[in-house]
């Protein structure tokens, strides 16, 4: 009965072992596939087996780090390509199956240089790698500092009006510059510190906050301001009937706009004028312009083409 177990046990073993070191290889080489069952560890024997033979400069890749079963072999046959680095071109076989692969077997690593095609570029006769020194320096570079703006609301100041009331000057820092070249031309540049030796002085504006302007009936609130190129014109000017594009009769305070700038319907106030309404508008009358109906025409040539200040009342 003993020796009955101990056989067993040995023919356990011996199929065990049989199983483990049984392998199925799959082979890809000259563009063929070659599948292969070995009990080889070696895979330049397990090549062999498959009468698959390797040059001198011919290389191979596997997918796993250890022949085992399931491991695929790829085959790469050398080539000639050509190198153009810097100045230097060069035409050399490899077996190396990526342009990275060629440029860290030619000392050249990702921080050192870079590839055209890029490195997961596959390697093909006949083509042209070109290979980028790349380096950097540091360098200390004296350099502006804008001044800063600061702003003061101010009532006193009408809204939407700013007085700059001290003009700001530049401050100088010094600092640390990392230039990147490639074959010694720089590409970029990159401040790694950088230090204050003169402080700027700021720019000093005093923002106006008061919304209200002064009227024959006293003060009033205004919603915004715009600076317009104004002309005039009489009643019948713009119809023999004297009727504005709203449908009302022009009249002294009638004003023409641009109703994409100022809404037809909007009260207004115009120092020199007085109030008025925007209810007409006119071909000529576009963007920051404003047509101002007079009585007469003597009062319309007289008032001329000029910039006035129009108040949008709130």
């Amino acid at each position: 009965n003993m020796m009955l177990v101990v056989i067993l046990v040995i023919t356990s073993l011996v199929v065990t072992g049989f199983a483990w070191a049984h392998k199925r290889v799959n082979i890809i080489a000259d563009g063929n596939t070659y599948n292969v069952t070995t009990f080889r560890s070696n895979p330049k024997d397990v090549l062999a087996q498959a009468a698959v033979y390797l040059g001198p400069k011919d290389e191979f890749r596997m997918s796993t780090t250890n022949l085992i079963d399931g491991t695929s072999i790829e085959v790469y046959r050398a080539v000639p390509v050509t190198v153009i680095f810097q100045d230097k071109t060069e035409v050399i076989t490899t077996g190396k199956p990526t342009v990275g692969e060629l440029a860290e077997s030619l000392g050249f690593s990702k921080e050192t240089a870079r590839t055209s095609p890029g490195e997961e570029t596959k390697i093909a006769a006949g083509m042209n790698v070109r290979i980028v020194a790349l380096t950097s320096k540091m360098i200390s570079q004296a350099m502006p500092v804008a001044p800063p703006v600061v702003r003061q609301p101010d009532p006193t100041l009408e809204k939407g009006v700013e007085e700059v009331v001290q003009e700001g000057t530049e401050g100088v820092k010094q600092a640390a510059v990392k230039l990147f070249l490639e074959d010694g031309q720089q590409v970029k540049t990159e401040i790694v510190s950088e230090n204050v030796v003169v402080a700027p002085t700021p720019t000093i504006i005093k923002v106006g906050t008061r919304d209200t302007v002064e009227t024959s009936r006293g003060a009033l609130r205004f919603r915004e301001t715009h600076w317009m190129e104004a002309t005039a014109y009489t009643p019948t000017d713009g119809s023999p009937h004297g009727i504005t594009a709203s449908g009302i009769p022009a009249r002294y305070g009638i004003v023409a706009v641009d109703p994409g700038v100022i809404p037809l319907g909007t009260r207004l106030f115009i120092p020199g004028y007085g109030f008025a309404l925007a209810a007409d508008t006119g071909g000529a009358i576009c963007g920051e312009r404003i047509d101002l109906c007079f009585e007469s025409h003597r009062e319309a040539y007289s008032f001329g083409r000029r910039m006035i200040k129009v108040y949008v009342i709130d």
